[in-house]
């Protein structure tokens, strides 16, 4: 199996964002010419993929912040403001003018950035195969990072029309991009993810899940596709990851012991963190554990979906004296890498597709993750019993909120330590999407904000 080597760590040197310029998607640190110069073979092309992967992996992004707005804006845990992180988001209540929008657009974006100069930039050996693999992994990366920001500030779950800016070229010298339609960006992302499976050959696959590879971009393809609920196609992505036979489930026995470094098999694609990568306070370790700042709670209500033989309960503490329950089997230690698609969800998405539409098999599939985890198996292949399996399989890793949101329920007050207001956030609230940040709204006469802010 062919690996890249890179010759130098170009673009945390390249590229610098400032959060208030008119440019505030278009980094303009570098100009064209610089990047010409300093970006001309496949090991630099490699180093800049290598930059967005460090990227995605910061704390205000999927390092940490993406990942807990999903499960502290749901049913599955609420920040106790022990240190005053995400207590924000856990009420549903932002301001325009907030951290928790502003750093993680900001953060997306330059990951985008990073992307496209790959994509767009011409190398020696440009057509090679190498090159173009390399091109299609940034394409992947693009769809992704795209696809995050729509889940997060598009108006689809609020009854709006307006997704995010699409931005495809580095520097391209449009300061004043505008939001594109929901429908549009989700094209785009569909558009981007086929462009990765015709550009990368398996033949350059990383041996490692902390590269997208060739299966990476089906396995991303099936959760796409469920979003857009073409649920073919989500059934013909899903199939090509499984019968692929490179991922497997982890049984009772090892279920526990996966989490503390990478997931190895059981990951599609993660995100690796070592001793120098570690967000050190900022990790998402410090929000789960007890220790340290521990503002992430997990509800009772989840705590009690698993039966006392399902191994996955062995991934909580529950303090008896205090009532407090905490997710301390994921994210276990600094170094613990982000799982962001492991073979689990593409199962689950699989099995959700398939009962979607009916299938024969919807339950063998369905069945296939508490068989490996010590709990009952399910008599029907319902799409409510598969959105319970993803609750429980999937929990603490940023599924759940997305999970209510595409299927359209409302966020159930189902612990009384939750605090956002009322008993339920309803589907359909102008609550439900991030805030614009504020200097993007001030800085380009074209972006619009999502109405209620």
């Amino acid at each position: 199996m062919k690996t890249f080597k890179f010759s130098i760590y170009i673009f945390l040197g390249m590229t610098l964002l400032a959060s208030c310029s008119k440019d505030f998607l278009e980094p303009e640190v570098t100009t064209s010419k610089d990047v010409e110069t300093n970006v001309n073979t496949a090991e630099d092309l490699d180093g800049i993929i290598l930059g967005a992967y460090d990227r995605m992996n910061a704390s205000t992004y999927l390092g940490r912040d993406y990942v807990v707005y999903a499960e502290v804006r749901s049913d599955n845990a609420f920040s106790n403001g022990n240190s005053g992180r995400f207590v924000g988001p856990g009420q549903f209540f932002l301001n325009a003018t907030d951290a928790y929008p502003s750093d993680t657009w900001l953060q997306i974006y330059r990951v985008i950035a990073n992307a496209n100069i790959v994509i767009n930039t011409e190398v020696e050996d440009n057509e090679s195969a190498e090159v173009q693999h390399l091109k299609g992994e940034a394409y992947a990366i693009r769809a992704l990072a795209h696809m995050d920001l729509l889940r997060l500030y598009g108006e689809q779950y609020s009854g709006g029309t307006l997704g995010v800016p699409y931005i495809t070229v580095y520097n391209s010298g449009e300061l004043y991009p505008t939001r594109l339609t929901i429908d549009e960006v989700w094209t785009n992302i569909g558009a981007d993810l086929e462009e990765a499976e015709a550009k990368m050959s398996s033949d350059y696959d990383n041996d490692s899940p902390t590269r997208i590879t060739t299966l990476g971009v089906a396995a991303l393809q099936s959760r796409y596709y469920l979003y857009t609920k073409n649920y073919t196609a989500v059934i013909e992505a899903a199939e090509r990851v499984i019968e692929s036979g490179a991922y497997s489930l982890a049984d009772v026995d090892n279920y526990t012991t996966v989490w503390s470094g990478s997931g190895g098999t059981t990951s599609v694609f993660e995100l690796a963190f070592t001793s120098t990568d570690n967000l050190s306070n900022d990790a998402i370790y410090n929000i789960y554990q007890g220790a340290n700042y521990g503002d992430i709670e997990v509800t009772t209500d989840l705590y009690d979906a698993y039966e006392e033989t399902d191994v996955r309960k062995e991934l909580y503490t529950y303090n008896e004296s205090t009532g407090k329950i905490r997710m301390t089997g994921k994210y276990p230690n600094l170094t613990a890498n982000i799982r962001v698609i492991r073979y689990a969800e593409v199962i689950l998405n699989y099995a959700e597709a398939l009962a979607q539409t009916g299938a024969g098999n919807a339950l063998e599939v369905l069945n296939m993750i508490p068989a490996k985890r010590g709990a009952s198996l399910y008599e029907d292949a319902t799409v409510e019993n598969v959105l319970t399996e993803r609750r429980k399989e999937l929990a603490l890793e940023g599924h759940r909120f997305f999970d209510l949101m595409r299927n359209e329920k409302a966020i159930l007050k189902v612990d009384s330590r939750q605090t956002f207001s009322g008993d339920e956030i309803a589907y359909g609230s102008l609550l439900l999407p991030f805030p614009i940040p504020q200097s993007e709204v001030n800085a380009n006469p074209n972006m619009e904000q999502n109405d209620g802010y």
